[in-house]
């Protein structure tokens, strides 16, 4: 086994990564844990924190501990302030959070917060800029999620980005709406159905609001099967999302996907439908590259 390194930990929303990384930026050990959201305040977050890397920090007191996601925003453990665009990679390393607790050294990367160029009205990203950080070229890139990304990334620097609720949708209108049966999970494939919507929304003139009860009325009168809808769903959503990215930065560049990879081949696949070449990166292996390189900068 080789030596650790450090402690990296992507702790976002929903969920924690606690990893014990090598020199050469490799995952020696992995945990995983609650997000943010599920933890009552900073006192609580930090002992999670320590909870999750006691035994590791045990063995090798002299470890550091990088950390990326929502654990440095307001409703975090220590809150990293959020740089403007345009971000280089050393803006945002240089803006991280270096604190002590309990005799370990931590550091926290901020997010970064823009001005969108299609609007002029303010949006965020933390954790995302991580991954960014670890892996991505100049072009177009998107991380789908939650709250997904559509990131221009110009000379090394995060130059304009916007955010697209798109999972979050998804999630109520799977669980909240009359579009889906309630008594039957959503589980989006990739097939007929997700290609559909996809193309409804990318070629069609009426806006998302306008589409989303063809789920319904498909299922009614046009023989979509129920077991389906949830994949035509997804590609409505989707499509809608992929339709007003590739607007608001026109490029015939090949799109870097960075996320999940179920995820990301849902998104490589509606935009083959669109006509968009795509790459794709895994989330975790970008968060960690991300959060190596940091270390590099910060402590190495």
């Amino acid at each position: 086994m080789t030596k650790p390194t450090f402690i990296a930990i992507d702790w976002g929303t929903s969920n924690a990564r606690f990893a014990l990384v090598d020199e050469n930026g490799a995952m020696l050990e992995e945990k995983q844990g609650q997000g943010i959201a599920k933890i009552d305040g900073a006192a609580a977050i930090e002992f999670t924190c320590f909870e999750a890397i006691a035994d590791w920090i045990t063995l090798h007191p002299a470890l550091p501990v990088l950390m990326a996601g929502m654990v440095g925003s307001n409703i975090g453990w220590r809150e990293a302030a959020y740089v403007e665009t345009p971000a280089s990679i050393r803006k945002i390393i240089s803006a991280a959070n270096l604190f002590e607790a309990r005799g370990t050294r931590f550091a926290i990367l901020p997010g970064v917060k823009t001005e969108r160029q299609a609007d002029g009205l303010p949006d965020l990203m933390r954790g995302e800029e991580t991954q960014i950080i670890g892996t991505a070229k100049d072009g177009l890139i998107c991380l789908p999620g939650t709250h997904s990304k559509w990131v221009r990334l110009t000379d090394g620097e995060i130059a304009a980005f916007h955010t697209a609720q798109t999972g979050e949708l998804l999630e109520l209108l799977g669980k909240h709406s009359i579009l889906l049966n309630p008594r039957r999970a959503p589980t989006a494939q990739i097939g007929p159905s997700f290609k559909d919507g996809v193309e409804t929304a990318c070629r069609n003139a009426l806006g998302l609001e306008s589409l989303l009860f063809t789920v319904r009325s498909r299922q009614v009168t046009s023989g979509l099967p129920a077991e389906d809808a949830d994949s035509y769903l997804a590609g409505l959503v989707i499509g809608s999302e992929i339709r007003s990215a590739l607007i608001s930065h026109d490029g015939s560049e090949t799109v870097q996907l960075i996320g999940s990879p179920g995820l990301t081949a849902l998104y490589a696949a509606a935009l083959d439908v669109a006509g968009k070449r795509s790459t794709q990166v895994d989330g975790q292996t970008a968060s960690l590259a991300g959060l190596a390189r940091a270390y590099q900068d910060i402590f190495g």
